[in-house]
């Protein structure tokens, strides 16, 4: 039986100073974020969803329950394993850091910074969970660019020396990717909807 989960990027976030935020709290979302997310509501409101869970972080749950209230949801999942990346480049302007810096998981700073591959294998994990817990439904998930980059590496078998991320197809602000899964890890990822 095939489960359809729909993974959502966060909209634009308030980030007037152009740092790495992380995992800090308190970014919440611009005005445009918050018009990415109704718009992706919109297209998520004829696909019959069935849960929708979140990241912990405040511009995930922000648009979470943007689309929580358009489609109706009674609650909202949140999910550690859907986090943005772990890095020690967190706080650190962008204009601060070269080439590499800036795709944080390729320099790291710490040994406890998350690589490609971890962020990979706990999103994926987290898709073998839905896949497990929900088979036949049909699931929203609003998670973060990297690791939804890193899910579209791991199901197009792609490999992780592809750098960088942040590509001419690199996911969009409230853009919206389908995967369908089953229990024998056969899977397909598509991008459906861009704001």
């Amino acid at each position: 039986m095939t489960t359809t989960i729909y993974l959502i990027r966060h909209g634009e976030v308030n980030n007037p100073h152009n740092i790495i935020y992380g995992r800090l709290p308190g970014f919440h979302l611009t005005d445009v974020g918050k018009k990415q997310l109704e718009d992706a509501a919109k297209y998520l409101k004829n696909k019959h969803i069935d849960e929708i869970y979140t990241s912990p972080l405040l511009r995930a749950k922000e648009s979470a329950g943007i689309i929580q209230k358009v489609l109706g949801l009674p609650i909202i999942h949140i999910s550690e394993e859907i986090l943005e990346v772990k890095t020690s480049y967190q706080e650190m302007k962008f204009s601060d850091l070269d080439a590499l810096q800036s795709e944080v998981y390729l320099k790291p700073l710490n040994p406890s910074d998350e690589t490609v591959e971890q962020i990979a294998n706990r999103m994926m994990k987290f898709i073998r969970y839905l896949i497990q817990t929900y088979p036949g439904k049909t699931i929203a998930v609003v998670s973060h660019g990297d690791p939804i980059m890193a899910v579209k590496a791991e199901i197009k078998r792609h490999s992780y020396e592809f750098l960088p991320f942040k590509t001419d197809d690199y996911i969009q602000h409230g853009e919206i990717y389908e995967i369908t899964g089953d229990k024998n890890n056969n899977f397909s990822i598509k991008a459906v909807f861009k704001p």
